[in-house]
């Protein structure tokens, strides 16, 4: 096997990795619509995020190119940042904010990290 192609398949496997993790969050937060405590704002919330992430998985593991990693890293750190204000709320909403602010950092540093600063070795 060339060089370039155990790059690829490295890039591949790791790909398939973070967008599984995504996939998995995804499939998380649809369950979690449904638990006991849920009011329906915040399940309306975990359905809509559900959906997102597991549209964005897909879409990220069809495209496999640099540029989809880079447009996937901005949108997670978009949702970030908008997730500050939920974490100055407080209270579930604020527990709610905060993990989704991790989340969605971690996210955007795992694209990010795939594919690399863009820079000719």
């Amino acid at each position: 096997m060339s060089r370039e192609r155990a790059v690829r398949a490295g890039l591949v496997q790791r790909q398939t990795v973070v967008e599984g993790i995504r996939a998995g969050l995804g499939v998380q937060h649809l369950v979690a619509r449904r638990a006991p405590d849920a009011t329906s704002g915040t399940a309306a919330f975990h359905r809509v995020l559900g959906v997102r992430h597991l549209v964005q998985s897909a879409l990220l593991l069809r495209a496999g190119s640099g540029n989809a990693h880079t447009l996937g890293a901005a949108i997670d750190a978009a949702h970030a940042v908008t997730m500050l204000p939920l974490v100055l709320l407080g209270g579930r909403w604020g527990r709610i904010g905060t993990r989704q602010f991790w989340l969605a950092t971690g996210l955007a540093v795992a694209e990010v990290a795939l594919v690399g600063t863009g820079r000719k070795r």
